[in-house]
């Protein structure tokens, strides 16, 4: 499964989430992209299993290109790096079927938190055994 990340940001600060993503699933192949047009053009010729978008690409915020992403292809697991506590994410977010927040620095235990729940999701749609 591919994971693409949409960021601006180093991706050494995403170091132990990755490793914790790649531990926890097997087959998992992590694209780093630097911005949302990238991400716009992956999901209309071969979408990933899930986007996960950070803040500050030049495109705007993720909650924004959600939205984008939606008129392009509704069936992406889309994953957003925020800042916004869990009440405000909810009302800034809500209707756009995020799959996950994150905070602004992953950590390996975000890492192996959401890995859990993608491989709980894709067993649920029978896109994996398990």
């Amino acid at each position: 499964m591919q994971i693409l990340i949409a960021t601006n940001r180093s991706e050494d600060i995403f170091a132990r989430f990755c490793e914790a993503l790649r531990q926890e699933m097997e087959n998992v192949e992590l694209l780093f992209t630097n911005n949302g047009t990238n991400v716009l053009a992956a999901v209309k010729v071969m979408p990933p299993g899930f986007l996960i978008l950070d803040q500050g690409l030049p495109e705007g915020e993720p909650l924004h290109l959600v939205r984008k992403l939606m008129s392009v292809n509704a069936a992406v697991n889309c994953i957003v790096i925020t800042d916004l506590d869990v009440d405000a994410f909810h009302e800034a977010g809500e209707g756009l079927g995020i799959f996950a927040p994150l905070p602004v620095e992953p950590s390996f235990e975000d890492g192996v938190a959401l890995a859990r729940r993608m491989k709980r999701f894709m067993v649920g749609v029978g896109a994996v055994s398990g």
